[in-house]
């Protein structure tokens, strides 16, 4: 255990993947310095659910076969708001592979196995999802003798020796008493605002509570490291009324249940309407749009609605991740009654769309322009009719899987004022910093966590050694 007032070389808050990848690069760094650095992380998780929402999340990364970004993602982000930092992201572009190769010099197994059907942009799947990354690193960490994590300890606030460096965090353990753990640098690796029910409120509004968490690592991330940046004059980034969102089995409390099916059937409100052009992407691109709609236009209440043939599509297992058959009918009618809508609304609808549907061959794996015509909201790809028995229907949650806005930072990691001056000792990392506006791509974000994360840790080694050799003798 470490001592009070006893410090350490780097204080890391936060043991996801963004606090695990500092400390690690850190270590790294430093040793290639002849450096023998201490390092403690904190986590306010018990051990077995360390990790934060790393530890539970399906992972992939927007990267081809070779760990390259594709350009036209980076060119989609920078495009999406006028607020978007382009050198951040340009990083990202360059340094891809990079940080694939890097993940998987460290035990993190990356694949490429293309689905049967469209998506927008070629992806890595992270075998054994986010526990893969969180105990890798934790095992490679909890090896050095170092390195010590502390578990059921949370950061209380940050402290400043008398010319404002950071000089350490004041932390409370499980007993609930305080105590203060000096280090020559700290990094904010917290995640976001999810957990805080106050916090999202007030950014996202008044209805923020119909909005569950995608997985259960989120209810650790309630936005401390935001607050102790902002106490010291942090800037903020990213657009803090938005958060990354997902559609979800409603019945399960499985993590990261998705239901991505919906470009190849139908979804409906609570009334049993059609309200979305459910072909206007591939499932990955959709999801997180149509799932914002549903908290804010529709009540936070719709349902998945397909038939016997879609079920059949290759693949429908890897679409929806939910542990739960979906409801079963042999007619629309009783389907109507198992989601709670009027059945003779809900009739009317799909008999509407049915016969709206043209000409054309169905083929999941692309865009396929098998329409409907003259529908008030027409479906624009993979439409069939729902018309084949049995028919199916999950009913839909809205998820938060991360929140936009965070903390302001520069391409070292280091947490800025709203002037860009570097606040010295204080950095942050992951989840915890701002960069999103507008659209979020999918499957970048641990990608940009672990970039980023990498060269912070790397970057404060470097500062240290930079340090040290300016000292006499």
């Amino acid at each position: 255990m470490i001592a009070r007032d006893e410090a350490v070389d780097l204080l890391v808050v936060g043991c996801g993947a963004g606090g695990l990848t500092v400390a690690q690069a850190f270590l790294e760094e430093a040793a290639r310095d002849g450096g023998i650095p201490r390092v403690a992380l904190l986590e306010r998780a018990p051990r077995a659910e360390r990790g934060g929402a790393t530890r539970w999340s399906w992972v992939n990364l927007t990267v081809d076969q070779d760990g390259i970004v594709d350009p036209k993602v980076i060119a989609r982000i920078l495009a999406s708001h006028p607020q978007v930092d382009e050198p951040y992201f340009r990083v990202i572009e360059r340094e891809g592979a990079g940080t694939v190769a890097w993940l998987e010099e460290h035990g993190v197994q990356i694949v490429h196995e293309r689905p049967p059907f469209a998506m927008a942009n070629d992806y890595g799947a992270m075998v054994g999802g986010g526990a893969s990354l969180v105990d890798a690193f934790c095992g490679l960490l909890e090896a050095d003798p170092g390195v010590q994590i502390l578990y059921d300890t949370e950061a209380v606030r940050l402290t400043t020796d008398e010319t404002g460096q950071v000089d350490g965090v004041m932390v409370r353990g499980s007993d609930g008493l305080t105590r203060r753990l000096a280090a020559d640098a700290v990094v904010l690796a917290t995640g976001g605002l999810e957990g805080s029910l106050e916090a999202v409120t007030r950014y996202v509004g008044q209805r923020a509570g119909q909005i569950r968490h995608v997985v259960p690592g989120l209810r650790f991330n309630t936005g401390d490291g935001l607050r102790m940046a902002t106490e010291l004059g942090a800037a903020t980034a990213g657009q803090f009324d938005r958060l990354h969102v997902q559609l979800v089995d409603e019945r399960t409390t499985k993590p990261d249940a998705g239901i991505f099916g919906i470009p190849f059937g139908v979804i409906v409100d609570g009334h049993g309407r059609r309200f979305a052009d459910e072909g206007s992407a591939t499932p990955e691109a959709l999801n997180a749009p149509l799932a914002w709609s549903v908290w804010r236009d529709h009540d936070a209440t719709a349902s998945f609605v397909f038939d016997a043939r879609a079920a059949r599509i290759p693949g429908w297992g890897f679409l929806n991740q939910t542990d739960l058959e979906p409801y079963r009918a042999d007619t629309l009618a009783e389907l109507a009654g198992l989601i709670g809508v009027d059945p003779e609304v809900f009739e009317e609808e799909i008999a509407r769309f049915n016969a709206a549907v043209g000409e054309g061959d169905f083929d999941p794996g692309v865009l396929d322009g098998k329409r409907t015509h003259g529908l008030s909201v027409d479906k624009t790809n993979w439409a069939l009719p729902i018309a084949e028995a049995p028919f199916f229907a999950y009913p839909l949650a809205t998820a938060s899987t991360f929140s936009y806005g965070g903390i302001r930072i520069d391409l070292q990691g280091r947490v800025v004022t709203p002037r860009g001056t570097a606040i010295p000792g204080l950095y942050a990392a992951g989840v915890a910093t701002g960069v999103w506006y507008g659209e979020y791509p999918g499957a970048m974000s641990v990608l940009r966590t672990v970039t980023f994360a990498r060269r912070t840790g790397a970057e404060i080694a470097a500062a240290m050694a930079a340090e040290a050799a300016r000292l006499p003798g």
